[in-house]
């Protein structure tokens, strides 16, 4: 062999070397965006599946009280017409009539408007309780595509396979577009 070709063939060696080193630094840092961007979702995912769990107590504990309230004014209503007829005609009468009348004016001025109140804002927490819960369908979205680009860098660096490296970066925008868009609800969520 003539030394020029030796000289030849390492140099073709030392490029083949940098290659090699240039895409295995490429997969490196891809998969380290990646294993960023799948932490700042699971993050972000866990605290979606925690604010929809706040928002349904929220929402029951708005409930409970409606239904307290409706329940104190049935019963004030119930009260107010069993002693307006039990009294009628007897000797406390106008007694039972002040009572009964004490009665519904508590149902006008208490229980009806506090349930006027409640309702909207129950039906308002189930809202942002569904959003909540579809943020975090949102993020566990692009969890699964971060997740999914890891295991392909990897394969990619293995295998020393370029098509894989690119599909990871692939899914890795896929999932950084999901999770972007899932921060700020640029698309309507699926319930």
């Amino acid at each position: 062999m003539e030394p020029k070709e030796a000289l030849e063939q390492v140099e073709h060696a030392e490029e083949a070397a940098e290659r090699r080193e240039a895409f295995g630094r490429r997969a490196a840092v891809l998969v380290s965006v990646l294993a960023a961007l799948l932490a700042i979702a699971t993050l972000a995912g866990n605290r979606a599946a925690t604010d929809a769990i706040l928002w349904q107590q929220r929402a029951s504990d708005t409930y409970n009280e409606y239904q307290a309230n409706s329940l104190k004014r049935h019963i004030n209503e119930g009260d107010a017409a069993l002693l307006r007829v039990l009294a009628a005609g007897g000797p406390r009468e106008q007694e039972a009539s002040q009572v009964a009348g004490q009665l519904e004016q508590a149902v006008a001025d208490k229980y009806r408007p506090e349930q006027d109140r409640l309702l909207p804002e129950a039906q308002a927490q189930e809202r942002e309780r569904d959003t909540q819960e579809a943020r975090h369908r949102g993020f566990q979205v692009a969890e699964a595509a971060f997740q999914l680009g890891i295991v392909l860098s990897s394969v990619a660096i293995v295998a020393r396979a370029s098509a894989l490296l690119w599909a990871a970066a692939g899914l890795g925008v896929v999932g950084l577009l999901v999770m972007l868009d899932t921060f700020l609800l640029l698309v309507p969520l699926p319930a």
